[in-house]
């Protein structure tokens, strides 16, 4: 374990590296040339490593990081169906923080969605408890890695009232939405097929738009121009994407949130995006084991697929994400595992 980070020069290039990872358009959906420069545009530097700094920079031992995620799929089904990108990002970034900064990550997630979202942070080795359990497991003489998973609520009124509770209860020091639905101006999320599907989403929203009042700070990461923190690119989402400005239904508006995050990670698959902000934490850090390997990332989409998450692309219960098989994955975090060592072990 690299105990030294590298040089800024060495970060700066590892993470220009990192960024060019995240948008490789390897399923070939195009939206990422576009939303990547849009993105870059609002951010101090490479949007991985700006990202890390922020969490390094706000968050310290015992803190709470709250990680939204979750993204009901073919609710007009059964809003039981959810997808595999986001779910295995959030738990790898959950992860990352409890070892790294030995923060508290708490994932929020729809109340149906919970208990696979526990098996889920499980994959990466974290011990699913209660907040409280998971904050008092840091300071434990015995080895036990913590995190949460809590239900968030659906309706609006409800999701308000929580985004408050929560805020005032635990006092986060940043929030992470991946890959988590955006509502419009009006209120309404939508995919990026132009269908609206607010109903079923948990309205996390409110929570980062109150964490926004409070200073608290705040990352979004998306793939596809409809996911929370994309208010940051809002004009050009509604310029330049189909259904950015008017969806299926005109009077509900288009896909191009308005809920603004601090900063914004676009990447070509959102968990990629995760992936990037846990490997660049680990370089600031100097300390390889942060980022998870290949071994974790095959568990991560295994117990996926076993707790019935599906391939958001292909509608099938399989191991994988945006219509790539999990060893395509596993290469991936390979590959990006090798780009953070190669900047820890030759970069001072």
């Amino acid at each position: 374990m690299i105990a030294r980070p590298p040089s800024d020069e060495t970060v700066t290039r590892i993470g220009e590296r990192i960024d060019q990872l995240i948008a490789l358009d390897v399923a070939a959906r195009g939206v990422i040339a576009q939303l990547y420069p849009w993105a870059r545009a609002k951010a101090p530097g490479p949007l991985c490593l700006s990202a890390a700094h922020l969490l390094t920079e706000r968050v310290g031992e015992g803190d709470y990081v709250f990680i939204a995620t979750g993204w009901p799929d073919r609710p007009h089904i059964t809003p039981a169906i959810a997808e595999t990108d986001g779910p295995p990002g959030a738990a790898a970034l959950a992860r990352a923080v409890q070892i790294g900064l030995k923060a508290v990550p708490v994932v929020l997630i729809e109340p149906s969605l919970v208990p696979a979202m526990e098996k889920v942070l499980e994959a990466t080795g974290l011990r699913a408890l209660s907040p409280d359990e998971a904050r008092q497991a840091v300071a434990s003489t015995a080895p036990i890695h913590g995190g949460a998973v809590l239900p968030f609520p659906v309706d609006r009124e409800a999701a308000k009232r929580h985004a408050r509770d929560l805020l005032d209860r635990y006092a986060p020091k940043a929030a992470v939405a991946i890959e988590k639905g955006g509502m419009n101006d009006r209120g309404f999320v939508h995919t990026s097929r132009g269908d609206e599907t607010t109903e079923h989403m948990a309205k996390v929203d409110y929570l980062f738009q109150e964490a926004t009042a409070r200073n608290i700070a705040t990352i979004g990461i998306g793939d596809g121009g409809n996911e929370i923190g994309m208010g940051l690119i809002e004009a050009e989402i509604r310029a330049h994407l189909p259904y950015g400005a008017a969806g299926k239904d005109p009077e509900k508006g288009g896909m191009a949130p308005s809920t603004r995050t601090d900063l914004l990670v676009a990447a070509s698959i959102s968990n990629w995006g995760s992936y990037g902000v846990a490997a660049c934490l680990a370089l600031l850090l100097g300390r390889a084991d942060v980022f998870h390997d290949r071994r974790i990332e095959a568990r991560l989409h295994r117990v996926g697929a076993d707790v019935s998450f599906i391939d958001g692309i292909t509608g099938f219960v399989d191991p994988g994400a945006d219509g790539l098989a999990t060893d395509i994955h596993e290469a991936f975090v390979t590959l990006m595992r090798e780009t953070l060592l190669q900047g820890l072990t030759r970069g001072r």
